[in-house]
């Protein structure tokens, strides 16, 4: 599979030079390469674990809710926010015709 680094890095607002460009393709293949080859395993029919060789030692929580962090913090985080909401620069949709 084929990315457009450069695409990615735009969408990321990365400045990248055209050596890390050139690094960060190949780590991408590599990595999609091996994505690839994991999808390819067949594990049908194999007991899942929890990463334990003791399984009777783990410790399992309920699944419950709890309380998590307001919005209004991560928005204390945005460099620009407004009634509630981040702001972002406008950006041209590709594609549009």
């Amino acid at each position: 599979m084929k990315v457009d680094v450069r695409h990615v890095a735009d969408l990321a607002k990365l400045k990248l030079t055209e050596d890390e460009l050139l690094a960060m393709e190949k780590d991408l293949e590599v990595i999609l390469a091996h994505v690839e080859r994991l999808a390819s395993v067949q594990v049908e029919g194999v007991e899942p674990t929890f990463g334990s060789r003791e399984p009777e030692k783990v410790r399992l929580e309920p699944d419950e809710p709890k309380p998590g962090a307001s919005p209004g913090c991560f928005l204390q985080l945005a460099p620009s926010a407004k009634d509630g909401y981040y702001v972002v620069p406008a950006r041209e949709s590709e594609g549009r015709e």
